[in-house]
């Protein structure tokens, strides 16, 4: 089992996930996996699969550090590089579920669409129909990093009818 991460920019940590084949190593793995996302000094991780087909036990890993990804609000996406991992994650479903591409690039891109520290770059965002194409439909993907504050009575307005 090996879990070895780097920075790739400002906004993204890659984690390269190898050697997990049964359901100890993905423990191991979730527990380390766990631990940086808690410490995680980036707003996107993307998960580098490097296996040829990920048994049972990778894929639940990945279903399960979504959901703690997004309780610190960090956007996590997965790269699937060999066809056959992603046609592993394909054929299980987990396409709707994680957040899948082929290449780091491809990742990359997503997250500039989805994650909000990510678009707040010193260049102008690119005003193309594709872009805000991307932009609503991930809207609906990516969570919400803004904190939303309750409404009470001390906080609306007094002139309101």
């Amino acid at each position: 089992m090996s879990v070895k991460s780097y920075r790739l920019d400002p906004t993204h940590r890659v984690v390269e996930l190898s050697g997990i084949t049964d359901a100890d190593d993905a423990l191991a793995a979730e527990q380390e996996l766990r631990a940086l996302l808690r410490r995680c000094d980036t707003p996107a991780v993307i998960v580098d699969l490097e296996c040829e087909e990920p048994p049972p036990a990778v894929m639940n890993l990945l279903v399960r550090l979504r959901r703690f990804a997004e309780r610190y609000r960090v956007f996590l996406c997965v790269t699937a590089r060999d066809p056959q991992a992603a046609q592993a994650l394909r054929e299980a479903g987990l396409e709707r579920i994680l957040r899948v591409t082929r290449t780091l690039s491809q990742a990359r891109e997503r997250t500039e669409v989805c994650c909000a520290a990510a678009t707040a770059s010193p260049r102008p965002p690119a005003s193309t129909v594709r872009t805000r194409l991307k932009v609503r439909l991930y809207r609906f993907v990516c969570p919400d990093t803004r904190e939303r504050t309750p409404v009470t009575s001390a906080s609306r307005p007094s002139d309101v009818l």
